[in-house]
Formats: C-alpha cells, sequence, structure tokens
C-alpha cells in the first residue's frame, strides 16, 4: 500500500470552510439566518486544521526528503503560507467563544505569517525563477495571508497594526500583480494547475474585507466600491474562462476558489450594511448562494477522491542502493 502525503497546498480546504463560516456569520447578523450552519463550518475549518497540522508534522518526520523538497520549490513552497493563516482563522474561528484563547493563537498565526513572508521574499530576491515559476501562488506569501492577517488584527482590536499589515498585504499585491498576470497573458498555466487562477482572485476580495472591517465606521465609500469593482471584474472573467479552468480534472486544489467567492461574499455584505443599497444587498445575497454551491460541490468531489483513496499524493519511491 502507498504511503500518502498531505501537501501544504490542502490547507486551502481550512482556509475554504473557516471563510465559508465567516460569510455564514455575516450572513446572521445582515439578514438573521439562524447561526448554527455557519459555526459547523467553523468547527470542521478547526477539525481539519488540526488533522492537517498532524499529518504535515508526520510528513516532517518520516518523509523529510519530500518535505525539504517543497520548501526549496520555487512554486509550491508558497503554498506553506497557508499554515499560519489557517492558524489565524482558527484564532477567528474561537474569539467569539474563547477570546482568551484565540488571542494568542492569532498573534503566534500573526507573527509565523510575516516571518514567512520575510523568508521567503528573501529568498526570491536571491535566487533565479523561470517565467513559467511567476503563477498566482507566488500572491500567498506576501499578500493574500497578510492581507487576511490585517483583517484579523482589526477584528481583534488591533487597527494600527492591522493598518500596517495592509500596508504590506496591499503594496505587495499592486507590485506582484503586473508581474503574475503578464505571465498569464503571454505563458498561460498549464493544465494541471489551472486552480492556481482561485488564488488569483484572493487578493482583492480581501483587500475589500479587510479594509472595511479596520475603517468602521469611517469606511470610504468610494474605496471599498473601487475594491469591490476589481473583485467582482476579476470574477466575472474567471466566470467566462469556466470551459478553459474546467479542463483540469476536479482535484483537492479546488477548494481554492471557495475562499475567494465567500471572501468576496462577505465584503459585498459588509458594504450593504453600511449603505441601503437594494442592488447591494441582492449582490450580496447571489454571492452567497453561489459560494454555499460551490462548496457542496467540491466537498462532495473531495469525498469521492477519498472514497477511492486518490485524495492524498503518494509519498515519492526512494530508490534503495544496488
Amino acid at each position: 500500500m502507498k504511503t500518502r502525503l498531505l501537501p501544504a497546498s490542502f490547507f486551502a480546504l481550512t482556509l475554504g470552510l473557516a471563510e465559508t463560516g465567516n460569510a455564514w456569520r455575516f450572513a446572521h447578523h445582515l439578514w438573521a439566518l439562524p447561526p448554527l450552519a455557519g459555526e459547523a463550518l467553523q468547527a470542521l475549518a478547526v477539525l481539519s486544521f488540526l488533522l492537517f497540522g498532524a499529518l504535515y508534522a508526520h510528513k516532517w518526520l518520516a518523509h523529510r526528503a519530500a518535505a525539504v523538497s517543497e520548501v526549496r520549490d520555487p512554486v509550491q513552497s508558497s503554498f506553506l503560507a497557508l499554515i499560519p493563516e489557517s492558524l489565524i482563522l482558527v484564532a477567528l474561528a474561537l474569539q467569539p467563544y474563547a477570546a482568551d484563547s484565540a488571542r494568542p493563537l492569532f498573534w503566534i498565526g500573526s507573527a509565523a505569517n510575516l516571518a514567512y513572508g520575510a523568508w521567503r521574499l528573501a529568498a526570491h530576491w536571491s535566487r533565479q525563477r523561470e517565467a513559467a515559476q511567476i503563477v498566482p501562488p507566488l500572491y500567498l506569501p506576501y499578500t493574500a495571508s497578510v492581507l487576511v492577517n490585517a483583517l484579523a488584527a482589526g477584528i481583534f482590536g488591533y487597527t494600527d497594526y492591522g493598518w500596517m499589515l495592509f500596508g504590506a498585504g496591499g503594496i505587495s499585491w499592486l507590485i506582484l500583480d503586473s508581474a503574475i498576470t503578464h505571465q498569464l497573458m503571454t505563458g498561460g498555466l498549464a493544465d494541471k494547475t489551472r486552480n492556481f487562477m482561485g488564488i488569483y482572485s484572493a487578493p482583492p476580495v480581501v483587500a475589500l474585507v479587510a479594509y472595511q472591517v479596520l475603517a468602521g465606521a469611517g469606511v470610504n465609500a468610494a474605496i471599498a466600491c473601487i475594491l469591490a469593482g476589481y473583485a467582482l471584474f476579476v470574477f466575472a472573467g474567471l466566470a467566462l474562462a469556466m470551459p478553459w479552468l474546467g479542463q483540469q480534472d476536479f482535484a483537492p486544489g479546488y477548494w481554492a476558489y471557495t475562499f475567494g467567492l465567500a471572501t468576496l461574499g462577505q465584503g459585498l455584505m459588509l458594504m450593504a450594511g453600511h449603505h441601503d443599497s437594494a442592488l447591494l444587498e441582492s449582490l450580496a445575497a447571489a454571492v452567497f448562494a453561489a459560494t454555499l454551491l460551490l462548496v457542496l460541490y467540491v466537498a462532495w468531489g473531495s469525498l469521492r477522491l477519498l472514497a477511492r483513496g486518490s485524495y492524498f499524493p503518494a509519498a515519492p519511491v526512494v530508490g534503495r542502493p544496488s
């Protein structure tokens, strides 16, 4: 029987469940939806983090060469940023129930997020990179995860710190976006990596939510609309690209799409709460409904892969010396 290993990219499942749970919490406040389903999603996110954390630790203990190879890989190494980001979202999941425990978890995740981002930045400065390796996962260490860090800082009440994180993540997004978009338009993506486009949608939607959380009652409507407009524009492009995206067989990486769509719903719900607009509220409701359908689809596909024993990739075979 082949040994199965957990890639760091699989923490996208934790992010998708947690963000869908957060979207349900926003929907509860805006439309008085029953809170139970959202909290169940948060519980599943926490459980998945604990399970994946144990599996990833086992990978380092029992298959160290594979773990080191992942850290050194110019693309796959970016996914390690999902681990501290997941811890930050776990802290948010626990915050309504155990704030005293959630705060230390947030600070551990926040510090690890920044430390890993700075380490990857130094590595990317000092090593050559092929054009084909300039892909959306590069957003993860410096942009998407740092903006989630900023969002969480705002929810925990660390507003000034959150704005500093917003600056780091937001400016990194503006710098990286031109390089990544250029590569996508000139080099494209191979079939097996097209779910990377789920990551491409993350920076604008997280920026939309983080800005509104940090600004609070002082939200500038023009800035929120600018961020929402670009986020919706990106998702319109993804919707029209579905025939191209669908050429990739279903894979666990599809969870990346759930994170972006769930976060877009949160951003629109926040805007609807600040502005008495039937259009915004209808749009938020449509995106929220689409998120739930997408999560059900990806969850069903994941269960089918698990049933076939093909969810986790096999460990690399190490040849025996002759």
